[in-house]
């Protein structure tokens, strides 16, 4: 079944490869960036090779262009950056929900283990270092 014919609830078509589908995520952040690309370009040749009195002002500014157009190639980048859920667990509370410890030798084994293994990782404090001597020194005339 196409994705198109599914059902909104299924799972399997946010998964499904759609052909161009890394070019149309952050549209506006690839078409700024090409868009300064062109222009940054232009006014960078265009300050090279045309005869005009204030050619330096346009290879500035199309020095800048091409910097700025950069910028958006990054913002173009990171927004193609994928990251499955599993890895993003730990870092944005998706943790899953504490489940009640087995009944058993097993269940008491795993959570003794835990009550452990939680003891011996907390941070202790950091002993103070000793104060530096401190040295009493006099000037002498000579």
């Amino acid at each position: 079944m196409a994705c198109a014919e599914a059902s909104p609830g299924v799972e399997a078509c946010r998964s499904a490869p759609v052909r161009g589908a890394r070019l149309v995520r952050c549209a506006a952040s690839l078409w700024l960036a090409l868009a300064f690309d062109a222009a940054g370009l232009a006014l960078l040749l265009s300050g090279v090779f045309a005869d005009v009195a204030f050619g330096d002002l346009l290879v500035y500014a199309g020095g800048l262009g091409l910097v700025l157009s950069l910028l958006w190639w990054v913002f173009w980048y990171a927004g193609n950056l994928e990251v499955p859920p599993a890895e993003l667990q730990d870092d944005v509370g998706l943790r899953r929900a504490p489940t009640r410890p087995k009944p058993g030798l097993g269940g008491s084994v795993r959570s003794l283990g835990r009550r452990l293994s939680g003891a011996f990782a907390r941070p202790r404090a950091a002993p103070r270092p000793a104060p530096a001597p401190t040295l009493d020194l006099e000037l002498q005339p000579v």
